[in-house]
């Protein structure tokens, strides 16, 4: 899906920067930095699912025929699956020195699997400091340096920003196809209660449906949905509850 900024096409974005984008709101901040960084660090990994290049193994079990989340995931990475010119976003540098950290971590050395909330602890601020610079530098976040009485802000491109926002309500609608990038950005925008924002809702039990397959998403790989709905649910709260269960 193309972006339209002014008139001549924008550089597709890649997952965390729409989630970063999306994130800051019109008075240049996010909501809540620990849920926003988490965010991006989840994103990151949503974009190496899209790229083929992981999966988040759940923990469900099945009774009377219906999968029951414990939604407590761990990395799973996939052996020697390189880039083409046809996957997305291919050659970022962040993701293949994302993967390589990935790598190291999820190695026959570790002890630990590498469940998705640790890994979200420690990567979140950087992911964070990286997509937002990198947004800055694209010059679709203007950067507002702090004073000794104001903090920094990050103020959206008020077209891009409504672009992307029009994006997921076309896809609430059923007004186009649920993809798998849609999937995984509405998945992380529910998680960190920014739907509410945008005037969306979308019930637990609904964000279940979809992790099942049940309408649009049917159509979409199990092990895809599997990730996306472990990565959405995976974030904190904005008050810093979290209802992911495990760690």
């Amino acid at each position: 899906m193309h972006r339209v900024f002014g008139p001549t096409p924008l550089q597709r974005l890649s997952l965390p920067e729409e989630f970063a984008l999306l994130s800051y709101g019109e008075n240049g901040r996010v909501p809540n930095s620990r849920q926003t960084a988490a965010g991006c660090a989840a994103a990151e990994l949503g974009e190496l699912a899209l790229r083929r290049r992981l999966l988040v193994r759940p923990r469900k079990t099945r009774k009377l025929g219906v999968d029951i989340y414990q939604l407590r995931g761990e990395i799973e990475l996939s052996p020697n699956t390189p880039n083409t010119p046809n996957t997305p976003h291919a050659g970022l540098t962040w993701a293949e020195d994302l993967l390589a950290a990935l790598w190291t971590r999820t190695s026959a050395l570790t002890p630990r699997p590498l469940t998705v909330t640790r890994w979200l602890r420690e990567r979140g601020r950087e992911a964070l400091a990286l997509h937002t610079s990198a947004l800055v530098e694209r010059g679709v976040l203007r950067h507002r340096p702090g004073t000794l009485l104001t903090r920094t802000r990050h103020h959206p491109d008020t077209a891009l920003h409504t672009a992307l926002i029009d994006g997921v309500c076309a896809v609430r609608a059923e007004q186009v196809p649920l993809d798998e990038h849609m999937l995984f950005l509405c998945d992380l925008l529910d998680g960190a209660d920014l739907t509410k924002d945008f005037g969306l809702t979308m019930t637990r039990p609904q964000r279940l449906e979809r992790a099942r397959g049940i309408g649009a998403a049917g159509a979409l790989p199990e092990a895809l949905r599997d990730t996306s709905t472990v990565l959405g649910f995976s974030l904190p709260g904005r008050q810093g509850r979290t209802i992911t269960v495990g760690d």
